[in-house]
Order: structure tokens, then sequence, then C-alpha cells
């Protein structure tokens, strides 16, 4: 079974329809999903995995509970780099993802958006 990253945007409320298709053929596919915890990408495609009864998640989370874990997968705490605050200490759960997964979906904003 191969392992598929999805990540994405928290500004992003909606998947649009090439996403959900891409996602309902990972399903069909019986790949592992690894996904964030965070609102927006992560929320919107753990809502869709969940709907479809999917088993094969692994929700990553920085600290110990995970902020969304919709369909009550294993979760995969990845402590945060010492120091690290915001959006800083969400990038070693991201590294993780990308470290154990074959592929990566990125679900991400159209226009960049620059970060400190």
């Amino acid at each position: 079974m191969s392992m598929i990253f999805i990540g994405g945007s928290s500004d992003i409320l909606a998947l649009p329809e090439p996403a959900t298709e891409r996602i309902g053929s990972i399903v069909a596919a019986e790949h592992g999903v690894l996904i964030g915890d965070a609102p927006g990408v992560d929320s919107e495609v753990q809502g869709l995995l969940m709907g479809y009864g999917y088993e094969h998640v692994g929700v990553f989370c920085t600290g110990g509970k995970p902020r969304n874990n919709l369909g009550d997968w294993t979760v995969y705490p990845v402590p945060p780099p010492e120091g690290a605050q915001g959006f800083a200490d969400r990038v070693a759960k991201d590294r993780e993802m990308a470290a154990r997964a074959d592929y990566g979906q990125d679900l991400g904003r159209r226009e960049p958006r620059h970060r400190p």
C-alpha cells in the first residue's frame, strides 16, 4: 500500500471537484492517507474520507491532541522544534508526513502567500 500525504491551505474551505475525484481514486486504490489536523484542506479531506468510511488514515498533529480528527483515526503527534511558535511549529509535522509518504498531493492556493 502506497502512502499519500495530502495537504494544503487552511484558507480553503471547500475542495474543488478535481481534488474530490482524486481522493476518490486514492480510496478506490486503498492507499494510505497521511493528513494534518488543521482547519481548511485538512479538515475538508478528513470529512470526505470519513464520508467514505475510509480507515487507512493517519492524522498528524503538533503536540498531543489533534485539532481535528473527524474519523477517530490513529494520531501521530510530532513534537515541535524547541522554541517554535505558530506556523513554524507546524512545519515539523509536515516534514514528518512528507518523510513517511511515497507521494504527495498539495491542494494549495492558486496565488502564492508569503509567510515571514
